[in-house]
């Protein structure tokens, strides 16, 4: 199975897409330069991945190209997750929650909403 997982720099594009609703490649650069030095073209071309991997969906308006994401975050970062899972703990979800209950990554709020969830699921 070809896994389809964001990169680092991907995702940050994409958080930016999610968040204007739709974009062209000079919004998001601009978006992006607040934060850290990317070149345009370097943007563009990550977006034309995205493209190509099925995240964007891209459209012409008037002399530029409009992205708008194909898929919504919850979507993807539940794919993520899933992704992350199968490849390090075996597709067993019980280690990853141990741990993050172990190493205090987890809220006494988060954990409450955790217990709501389990027993709304029940």
């Amino acid at each position: 199975m070809k896994r389809n997982t964001l990169t680092e720099a991907e995702l940050e594009i994409m958080q930016v897409v999610w968040e204007l609703g739709r974009a062209t490649v000079r919004q998001v650069h601009a978006v992006i330069n607040e934060q850290r030095q990317l070149a345009y073209t370097t943007v563009m071309t990550m977006m034309n991945i995205l493209e190509e991997k099925g995240h964007l969906t891209k459209s012409k308006s008037g002399r530029a190209f409009v992205y708008e994401p194909a898929h919504s975050k919850g979507h993807v970062v539940s794919t993520m997750v899933d992704d992350f899972v199968d490849r390090v703990f075996g597709g067993s979800a019980r280690p990853l929650v141990m741990n993050l209950v172990k190493d205090s990554k987890l809220s006494r709020k988060d954990l409450e909403e955790i217990a709501r969830m389990i027993k709304e699921s029940d």
